[in-house]
């Protein structure tokens, strides 16, 4: 995934360069700033940017100090220079700041494509990957798969903390999942911008702060709550192709951290608590409570070996009547009380 910034006001060539970076960069977050204090704003927020394109004659701050100011926040940062004006002077001024290239407008689009990727040095399995990745994103969103999606978002949210004690590195491979959920959601339509903005609050996060025991439960918290206003939304627009297993599910998903009973979810459903229990079996394989307590104890899980929540707070938070009958379930179902999983996972070498 490569964080690309085009800082531009002219929205002609704002959106030339937009549309020649999304061809031939495929796994690419484009950023756009129209001034110099939009583009030290994001220079500010976005913990790693790749490349960035400065027109010279941006309004105030102008390209050379945005550059500069770059220059001091993230030398890595490849700089592409675009402007009419090939004055000498300003030219020597570009090299000292040691910009990548330097292209003077009108850019020919085969020009730029091959700048972009001899500067990126694109690497093509990884853009594969991201393909692949982005694929699994929409499917699940566009089928309304719930509990797929919580499976799916968690399991990199835990791989994001695995390595957290071991590297300086931001959990680069979660916030790619966060914003290439944000730009499926961009091409869904405008009722979506409210969960593309709590998204971009979450990568934020994981920007300034990586993920840590002390935040761990604060951005999976964070990560139900927005997946529940995401699926709200979904629910809508397919809701009528859903069987009542199926809504049944997405009802319990839903409510993973509260009490959940089978009456209330059989009325969401539609239908008659005894009925959907037999179907509900017959349908997952596993019994209506039995398939609640394995899905709140996969999150218990998570939070036993990456968060730094005690264990009575766990059982509060997934809704259970007290720590001693959390530990009872915990047990019965996975062996082992939550402190010694606590202790065996912890223990693990970096």
């Amino acid at each position: 995934m490569y964080n690309i910034v085009i800082v531009e006001d002219e929205s002609i060539e704002l959106e030339s360069l937009k549309r020649i970076v999304s061809r031939c960069v495929d796994n690419a977050v484009i950023h756009e700033a129209s001034t110099g204090n939009k583009a030290i704003q994001l220079i500010d927020n976005l913990g790693k940017i790749d490349m960035m394109f400065v027109d010279i004659n941006i309004p105030l701050p102008n390209g050379n100090q945005v550059i500069e100011y770059l220059k001091q926040k993230n030398t890595d940062t490849k700089v592409i220079v675009t402007t009419a004006n090939d004055d000498f002077d300003i030219v020597r001024h570009m090299l000292s700041l040691k910009v990548d290239d330097y292209l003077l407008k009108p850019v020919k689009q085969s020009t730029l494509t091959e700048t972009i990727l001899k500067t990126l040095q694109v690497d093509e399995s990884k853009a594969n990957e991201t393909r692949e990745l982005r694929q699994t994103i929409a499917d699940l969103i566009n089928r309304c798969d719930y509990p797929g999606w919580h499976t799916f978002l968690f399991s990199a949210l835990d791989a994001a903390s695995s390595g957290h004690a071991c590297s300086d590195e931001h959990p680069k491979a979660m916030i790619d999942v966060l914003e290439l959920t944000q730009q499926h959601l961009a091409s869904l339509g405008e009722k979506f911008v409210s969960c593309r903005n709590h998204i971009a609050a979450i990568v934020q996060t994981m920007h300034q702060h990586k993920v840590t025991p002390h935040n761990y439960w604060q951005i999976m918290n964070q990560l139900l709550e927005v997946s529940h206003a995401l699926f709200e939304l979904m629910m809508k627009s397919i809701s009528g192709n859903m069987d009542f297993v199926a809504r049944a599910r997405f009802h319990i998903e839903s409510n993973l951290l509260n009490n959940i009973t089978l009456d209330d979810i059989a009325a969401r459903a539609f239908v008659s608590p005894c009925y959907l229990s037999r179907a509900f079996k017959k349908s997952t394989g596993a019994g209506f409570s039995n398939y609640i307590t394995t899905r709140k104890i996969t999150l218990a899980k998570s939070l036993l070996q990456f968060s730094d929540l005690k264990v009575n707070t766990i059982a509060l938070e997934l809704s259970w009547q007290d720590a001693n009958y959390f530990c009872r379930i915990f047990k019965k179902e996975t062996g082992i009380a939550p402190s010694d999983y606590r202790r065996i996972v912890s223990g693990e070498a970096c």
